[in-house]
C-alpha cells in the first residue's frame, strides 16, 4: 500500500496538480487553487487520448511537461483571490473519513489471495476497472466484457485512471476504492468554495458550502418501508453515492464550477487569458459527464438571454461544451440511447423499488409533489432565493441558479435510457443524473441563504442543529449500513488462474469463459484480457444493440455446449479466442485432447491455451 500511495502522490502531483497550476501561469494568470485539479484532469485526459488516437505514447509526458514548465514563469502575483486553503481541510478530512468507513478497505487482495470485491453497485466498478484497462491498449475502446464491439461513451475520467495505470502502475481498483474518489473529492470541495467566493458569498457561507457534500433529503421519512434499503438513493437528489463510488460525475462537476469561476474571473476584468481556462474546462465537461454538459449548456443559455452584454464570453465559453456534447450524443454512443417524454417516470420507479402499486392520474400528481418535496429536502427552502439570483446578481450565478431551478423539472419529465433491456434486466432512467447534478448546486444557494439567517451565536449553532438533524440521517444511514457490509470475496484459487493467464498471454487477447453473474469476468476485470461475452454488467445495451448481444450470447453457449471438436474449435475462431479459463465445476463436452494445452490447473480454477 506504501508503494502504491507513493505511487499515486507522485503521479497526482506530476499529472494533475502540477500541470493545473503551470497552464494557469502559461496565461500570466495569478494561481486560483480550485482550477488545479480540474484544468489537470482536463489536460491529463485530453493528451492521453491523444497519445492512443495517433500511437505516440510519449505525446501524454510532453504535454505534461510542457504543462508544469509553466510553474517556472514569473508573474506580479502568484495568487488569485479566493477563500483560504486551510478552510477546506475540516470538511475534507469528513469527507475522507466517510470514504475509510464506506470505502477503502473493499476491492483490494486480502493476505490469503482472496480479492475482497465490493459489493455494493459491483457492475458499475468492474465496467469502469475494463474500461480502464481497454484504454491501455488502443482506441477507440471495446465494450468491456464483449469483445469486439467499439464503445462509444464519456470517457474522461478512465482516460486519467488509465493513464495513470499506464505511467505509474496504478490498478484501476486502487484508483477507483481509494486514490480517485479522495482527489475528486478535494477537488469538488475547492471548487465550491471558490464559485461561493465567486458570488461575493460571506465567510460562514464559504465554510458551510463544502460540507453539504455529506448532506442528503428527506428520504429517512421513508424508512419504515422494508424495501427502504439504500435511503439515500431513493429519490435521486443526493450526490453521496456517486461521491462514494468515483463517479465521474464528480468531477464534471469540479470542471463545470471551474469554468463558471473562470468566466467570471474574465468578467470581473482580471485576464483575457481566464476565457481561455473556462473554454476549455466547458469543453472537457461532456467528456466527463455528457448530462453535465447538457446541463451546462442550459445555464449558459439563459445567462446569455438574461444577460445580453455578456453574451459574447458566455458563446466563447460555451461553444467547445456545445461542440463536445453534440459529439457524444450524435456520434456511436447516441446510437443506442433513447431520449423521450416520461412525465413522472422517475417517481413511479421509487413507487416499484419500495414495493408500493403505481399511481396514475390525480394520484400520480400528488404522489409526485410529495416526491418532489422530499427529494428536495432543506434545499426547498431555497427555492425563492435561487429565483432571485436567477434574475439579478452576476452572469455565472445566474448559470448555476437556472442549472439548479431546472434539474428537478428536467428530471421528472424525460427518460434517457436504452430503448430495450435483455431478458430479466430493468430499463434504467439515466435522467435521474440531471436531478443529482442539481442537488450541490442548489445546495450553495441553500448554504448562503441559512448562513445570512445565522446573525448571532446562538442562532448559528441552532441552525446548525436544525440543519444537521433534516440533512443527515440518509448520510448516517448509507455510511453505518456500508460499513457493516461484508465484501464478497473472489476464491484465491481463481484470482491465481487469472494470474497464471497474464503471464502466459499478451493484453488484449480473448479468453473463453462461462459468461455467468456470479463475479465480474476476471480476465477483463484484474489484468487486461477481453471475454466474448459476460453477464455481470446489467446495462449492456446502452452500448450494444439487444440483438447483437443475444447472437454473441448464443455463440458462447454453443461453445460450450456441443460435443463436436470442430465446431467448438470454429466458435473460438471466429472470436477470436486463444484461451480458455474454467472455474469450479465449469466444463466443455467436446474432445479436449490436442486441442487445449494446460496454463495452470488446480481443482477449484483451470487454465488452457487453445491450440492454434
Amino acid at each position: 500500500m506504501l508503494r502504491d500511495l507513493s505511487a499515486f502522490l507522485a503521479f497526482a502531483l506530476l499529472a494533475l496538480l502540477g500541470p493545473g497550476l503551470g497552464l494557469q501561469r502559461w496565461l500570466r494568470l495569478p494561481v486560483d487553487p480550485a482550477l488545479a485539479i480540474p484544468l489537470g484532469s482536463a489536460l491529463a485526459a485530453g493528451s492521453y487520448w491523444l497519445s492512443l488516437v495517433t500511437g505516440q505514447p510519449g505525446l501524454f509526458p510532453v504535454a505534461l511537461g510542457l504543462a508544469l514548465f509553466g510553474l517556472l514563469r514569473r508573474g506580479s502575483r502568484l495568487r488569485a483571490p479566493g477563500p483560504s486553503l486551510t478552510g477546506a481541510i475540516p470538511p475534507f478530512l469528513a469527507v475522507v473519513l466517510l470514504l475509510a468507513v464506506t470505502q477503502y478497505r473493499w476491492n483490494r487482495l486480502a493476505p490469503d489471495g482472496d480479492f475482497l470485491l465490493d459489493p455494493f453497485v459491483a457492475s458499475d466498478t468492474a465496467f469502469h476497472v475494463g474500461l480502464t484497462r481497454e484504454l491501455t491498449l488502443h482506441y477507440p475502446p471495446q465494450v468491456p466484457g464483449v469483445s469486439g464491439f467499439p464503445l462509444g461513451y464519456h470517457l474522461g475520467a478512465d482516460l486519467v485512471r488509465a493513464a495513470a495505470l499506464r505511467w505509474a502502475g496504478i490498478d484501476p481498483y486502487d484508483s477507483i476504492a481509494r486514490f480517485d474518489v479522495t482527489l475528486a473529492a478535494l477537488g469538488l470541495i475547492l471548487a465550491l468554495r471558490a464559485f461561493a467566493h465567486v458570488l461575493r458569498a460571506s465567510a460562514r457561507a464559504v465554510a458551510l458550502v463544502p460540507w453539504t457534500l455529506l448532506a442528503t433529503d428527506f428520504s429517512f421519512l421513508l424508512a419504515g418501508n422494508p424495501q427502504a434499503h439504500w435511503w439515500s438513493d431513493l429519490l435521486r437528489g443526493n450526490l453521496l453515492i456517486s461521491l462514494a463510488l468515483a463517479n465521474p460525475i464528480v468531477p464534471a462537476l469540479t470542471l463545470a464550477l471551474g469554468c463558471l469561476i473562470a468566466l467570471a474571473r474574465h468578467e470581473s476584468g482580471e485576464g483575457g487569458g481566464w476565457l481561455l481556462l473556462a473554454a476549455a474546462q466547458g469543453a472537457a465537461v461532456p467528456f466527463f459527464k455528457v448530462f453535465l454538459g447538457a446541463h451546462l449548456l442550459l445555464g449558459l443559455g439563459v445567462a446569455a438571454v438574461l444577460v445580453p452584454r455578456r453574451r459574447g464570453a458566455i458563446a466563447a465559453a460555451a461553444l467547445p461544451c456545445l461542440l463536445g456534447t453534440a459529439a457524444l450524443t450524435l456520434g456511436q454512443g447516441g446510437h443506442t440511447v433513447a431520449i423521450s417524454l416520461a412525465p413522472f417516470d422517475l417517481v413511479l420507479v421509487t413507487l416499484e423499488t419500495l414495493g408500493l402499486p403505481p399511481l396514475s392520474g390525480l394520484g400520480l400528481l400528488l404522489g409526485a409533489t410529495v416526491w418532489l418535496l422530499a427529494s428536495l429536502g432543506l434545499r426547498v427552502l431555497a427555492i425563492p432565493a435561487t429565483w432571485r439570483a436567477l434574475t439579478a446578481g452576476p452572469t455565472v450565478g445566474r448559470a448555476l441558479a437556472a442549472m439548479a431551478l431546472a434539474a428537478w423539472p428536467l428530471g421528472l419529465l424525460f427518460r434517457v435510457s436504452a430503448p430495450e433491456v435483455l431478458p430479466g434486466q430493468r430499463i434504467v432512467n439515466d435522467a435521474a443524473y440531471l436531478v443529482e447534478q442539481g442537488g450541490p448546486l442548489l445546495w450553495v444557494f441553500t448554504a448562503i441563504l441559512l448562513s445570512s439567517w445565522a446573525t448571532t451565536p446562538v442562532r448559528s449553532a441552532t441552525l446548525l442543529l436544525f440543519a444537521a438533524a433534516l440533512a443527515l440521517p440518509s448520510t448516517l444511514q448509507f455510511s453505518l449500513k456500508k460499513a457493516r457490509l461484508e465484501p464478497d470475496p473472489i476464491p484465491a484459487p481463481m484470482v491465481r488462474a487469472v494470474r497464471a493467464l497474464a503471464a502466459a498471454s499478451r493484453p488484449g487477447d480473448v479468453v473463453m469463459q462461462r459468461p455467468g453473474g456470479r463475479y465480474p469476468p476476471l480476465p477483463v476485470v484484474l489484468i487486461g484480457r477481453r471475454v466474448p461475452y459476460e453477464r455481470f454488467t446489467p446495462y449492456l445495451t446502452q452500448f450494444i444493440r439487444r440483438e447483437d448481444l443475444e447472437r454473441r450470447h448464443h455463440d458462447v453457449y454453443r461453445f460450450f455446449r456441443t460435443d463436436d471438436r470442430a465446431e467448438a474449435r470454429a466458435i473460438a475462431r471466429a472470436l477470436g479466442a486463444s484461451f480458455l479459463c474454467l472455474y469450479g465445476a465449469d466444463h466443455v463436452r467436446f474432445d479436449t485432447a490436442g486441442l487445449l494445452e494446460p496454463v495452470h490447473e488446480e481443482p477449484a480454477a483451470r487454465v488452457y491455451r487453445i491450440k492454434p
